[in-house]
């Protein structure tokens, strides 16, 4: 790398949250984690100082670590993303896709990452809602298979639950609320019997698939540039969408994540006068979504592609400064001259 000064910040949310699962039925253990060598891991944790994390969301905490002072509403910031004509004026809403289940007397909800929507289901379903409700005004924008958005000219009175806090929840007290949310609640309402019956919920019932009969509205906002810190000399490396549009709406520059150490320090050469910091965010399954065998497997490629060749650019002074947040109680800084710190000695994980 050039001589440049590097800081640079790894998010991986969520990677050790199994070391904190409380599950008497896991059969995860302490030995089968300690079990793993990881010295890479192990020394830029147990080297680093050691910071207490508060309790955040995915997008609080991506604010927080692109250094911004406010956390950006949600929808606004994606919608610059995923939508070619995006109005910073607008007021904007997510409206998810999702499935809702009978449960006795409740509705529990099972959210979009659960029901493998095609691009084809998703814009005749948008389709139709935007038909009927041509009337009203209300109509639905696509930014992608899971992603749709509603654009209103001025700020409404609404307080949504992220789609993360009521997925697989009983929904009845997480509907909108605010001076409108009666609205709201009529306009699910009428979505779910207007996609009980669309042809897609019909193949969809015949072939035993879950269906997508449901909407769920949040991450509602307006932008606000004067909370904006705007950051031409940062570069995003992610998926995210959320974190695509933070560096899109502050100027940053974006890159695809990278698929290890080498490639993305390839790429960072190219960069490497213009940007002082990158956020290097990959993308971590959920709970549920990887088994416990897959999760061990995954720390040791992350070892090797990772966590190893970081700890050496430290060494070679080819960064100087690494911001760590692993999805634990704690995030981690680093200087190099921290690697000094040899009274540390390595602890196992479950103990970092």
């Amino acid at each position: 790398m050039a001589s440049q000064a590097k800081a640079v910040t790894l998010w991986l949310p969520d990677l050790l949250a199994p070391l904190s699962s409380s599950s008497s039925s896991s059969a995860l253990s302490d030995a089968d984690v300690n079990a793993l060598s990881l010295p890479g891991l192990r020394t830029l944790l147990s080297r680093a100082d050691a910071f207490p994390a508060k309790t955040q969301t995915f997008h609080q905490a991506a604010s927080y670590l692109f250094h911004q002072t406010h956390t950006l509403p949600i929808a606004t910031v994606m919608a610059a993303m995923q939508l070619p004509d995006y109005d910073t004026q607008a007021f904007w809403l997510r409206a998810e896709p999702c499935q809702v289940i009978p449960d006795r007397d409740t509705l529990v909800m099972i959210p979009p990452t659960d029901l493998a929507i095609t691009e084809d289901e998703s814009k005749a379903l948008l389709a139709a809602f935007n038909a009927h409700f041509a009337e009203d005004g209300v109509q639905l924008e696509y930014g992608g298979a899971t992603d749709w958005y509603l654009r209103i000219a001025q700020p409404v009175d609404l307080q949504s639950t992220p789609m993360s806090q009521a997925a697989y929840q009983n929904i009845n007290p997480h509907y909108p609320k605010g001076n409108a949310a009666g609205y709201w609640h009529q306009l699910m309402n009428e979505a779910q019997m207007l996609f009980f019956t669309h042809p897609v919920n019909e193949i969809r019932r015949e072939r035993g698939w879950p269906e997508i009969n449901s909407l769920w509205f949040w991450g509602e906002g307006r932008l606000e540039p004067e909370r904006i810190e705007i950051r031409p000399r940062a570069q995003v490396w992610s998926q995210n969408a959320y974190l695509q549009g933070l560096a899109k709406l502050s100027q940053a520059q974006l890159a695809d994540e990278p698929q290890n150490y080498q490639a993305w320090s390839k790429s960072a050469l190219l960069t490497s006068d213009a940007v002082s910091h990158h956020l290097v965010h990959l993308a971590t399954p959920t709970a549920g979504q990887q088994t416990e065998d897959e999760w061990l497997a995954r720390l040791e490629r992350l070892e090797t592609d990772w966590f190893q060749p970081l700890l050496q650019a430290l060494k070679d002074q080819h960064i100087d400064s690494l911001f760590i947040d692993v999805g634990r109680s704690k995030r981690y800084h680093l200087k190099p001259k921290h690697l000094r710190r040899f009274w540390r000695r390595k602890k196992p994980l479950t103990r970092l």
